[in-house]
């Protein structure tokens, strides 16, 4: 089953929802109401996680209007002429490693390497490197290669690099973070120069969407320097030659004339790390930058004003949960866990701090638009007397304190969503604060699997419910939560070709997650980007991979 392609959600000419420019407030009824006198609101002290939101956003409007300023409010149409492409992305490159990091490091590796078979930009699959393939058992696979495939430094591409990439990777000795996506390969054969085999333990219905996630290596080369330090400096097959990687800055590349696909549209190629919303706006009103990714909600009104630059937005395949760890308490009892989900207003959050693009996630960890989301489960309300009334009941009765960690700029709004999460926890006994962490120490906590007792996290689906869901399993190592029932599911609907029956077990799992809530399952996130109205042949794309070869500036 393929998704249907992805649907642009809003254009710069249309303007964002009227409440995606007021600060955060509870509907008439619903609590919270600006617009009440003051001794109907509660105590003073329950607004402040919505001062704090606000002042968060100002502080963000004032330096983007003082950083605008300084460059004197630049036009696109004056910029001088440029062979390099500038984009700037909200997480700062520091590995170009296949082994290393998620959606954003893929996003690099991929300038420079290629998998087998790739998604598009609306995660339908495509031939990449194998132009045709063919499923000769169901436990046997067929890929034939590209002929015309050269590697950076003028090596034929052959089978004999694809047999090493996927014994490589499925080693057990290997540490490579995409491992899971082809755990069920059991060999590789290479059949001629341009014809490999991948055989599987048992039917592999995943197959070609995992393929779509290793980036196939050379042979020689990692033979010859060792497989870490060949990844350091890439020679690849894709449109992009390796040219400088500054950690925590940015990575600079230059154009493969000769890609098999056709050279680049651009000579040079930077992808920069900017981490401040307002600095990466900024850097596209001053012409620093051609394109930006991440754009924060409260500029998008500004940049749709402004002359010469074009605002896309698409559903992404990123669904933003606060994840629990459920081994210990308070967070060991559901009745807990289904009184935070109570807790939150989802659907005030989605407006307030993402503008109204995304959509509220359907009490289930997939988007509507991913094969095995389950469409009789929906989201529970906004209800925060049943939230202490289950509090009460789990021996909670005066509420309890608890911790949130995230890490800002991973995703679109991310700091704000957690703030105003805590607060509306707080208001129910919850009392939480929001521990923002820098990238080092969050990754040690994740490998320690020590990010609780709750952490903000999105999870790609690509397409599939088990690529996310394979979080929540034992097999992952990075689970906070167990469900016998839930990890035999999963296993059984990733070795089936019937799509009947995996749509079945997909179902099931969805309703377990729903009844024993892991995590507060908050929204699929939208992906909006900005660039100049020079630029041409840029798609935003669901699974946020930058596919820059095609894109050029006038």
């Amino acid at each position: 089953m393929v998704p249907a392609p992805v649907a642009v959600l809003r254009r710069a000419s249309l303007q964002p929802a009227p409440a995606a420019r007021r600060p955060l407030a509870r509907p008439a009824g619903g609590g919270l109401n600006p617009a009440a006198p003051r001794h109907a609101r509660g105590a003073l002290s329950s607004l402040s996680w919505i001062k704090k939101g606000i002042m968060q956003r100002l502080t963000g409007l004032l330096r983007a209007a003082a950083l605008a300023g300084a460059a004197c409010f630049a036009s696109w149409s004056a910029q001088a002429a440029t062979d390099t492409l500038v984009v700037g992305v909200s997480q700062a490159p520091t590995t170009v490693s296949p082994a290393a990091g998620g959606y954003f490091v893929l996003s690099l590796v991929f300038q420079t390497w290629e998998p087998l078979v790739a998604r598009d930009a609306d995660d339908q699959l495509q031939p990449a490197l194998a132009e045709r393939w063919e499923m000769l058992s169901p436990t046997h696979w067929r890929f034939h290669l590209r002929k015309d495939v050269k590697w950076h430094d003028g090596t034929p591409f052959t089978a004999a690099d694809v047999k090493y990439t996927i014994d490589y990777v499925t080693d057990p000795k290997t540490v490579y973070v995409r491992k899971g996506r082809i755990e069920g390969v059991v060999s590789t054969e290479v059949v001629d120069d341009d014809t490999v085999d991948i055989f599987t333990e048992s039917p592999a219905p995943l197959l070609l969407r995992g393929l779509a996630d290793i980036a196939i290596e050379q042979k020689a080369i990692s033979e010859q320097l060792g497989a870490a330090e060949a990844q350091r400096k890439p020679v690849g097959t894709g449109p992009w030659k390796f040219d400088t990687l500054v950690p925590n800055e940015y990575y600079d590349l230059v154009a493969n004339e000769d890609y098999w696909g056709g050279a680049p549209a651009m000579k040079k190629l930077r992808i920069r790390g900017i981490s401040e919303g307002a600095t990466r706006v900024s850097s596209l009103i001053a012409g620093e930058t051609h394109v930006i990714e991440e754009v924060p909600v409260d500029l998008l009104p500004s940049l749709q004003r402004r002359r010469g630059i074009e605002i896309d937005a698409v559903e992404s395949s990123v669904s933003l949960v606060l994840t629990f760890d459920t081994r210990e308490k308070p967070f060991d009892d559901k009745r807990v866990r289904q009184a935070v989900d109570y807790a939150i207003d989802k659907e005030l959050l989605l407006k307030q701090m993402l503008g109204g693009y995304g959509s509220v996630l359907d009490g289930q960890l997939v988007t509507r638009n991913t094969f095995g989301h389950n469409p009789d489960i929906e989201a529970r309300p906004y209800d925060p007397a049943k939230a202490r009334e289950l509090l009460a009941q789990a021996g909670y009765p005066q509420g309890f304190t608890t911790e949130i960690k995230t890490m800002s700029g991973r995703y679109l709004s991310d700091i704000d969503i957690a703030n105003a999460a805590a607060g509306m926890m707080s208001e129910v006994g919850v009392k939480t604060t929001v521990n923002n962490l820098e990238a080092g120490v969050w990754s040690q906590l994740d490998r320690a699997r020590e990010q609780g007792p709750i952490y903000q996290i999105g999870w790609f689906s690509v397409g599939d419910a088990d690529f996310s869901t394979v979080w929540y399993t034992e097999a992952s190592k990075r689970n906070y939560w167990t469900s016998a029932e839930f990890d035999q599911l999963w296993k059984d609907g990733r070795s089936t070709l019937d799509d009947a029956e995996r749509l079945k077990a997909y179902h099931r799992m969805m309703q377990i997650m729903y009844d024993e809530v892991p995590s507060i399952f908050l929204f699929g996130l939208p992906r909006i980007s900005a660039r100049s109205a020079a630029v041409q042949g840029w798609t935003p794309a669901r699974d946020s991979l930058l596919r820059l070869a095609r894109v050029r500036v006038e």
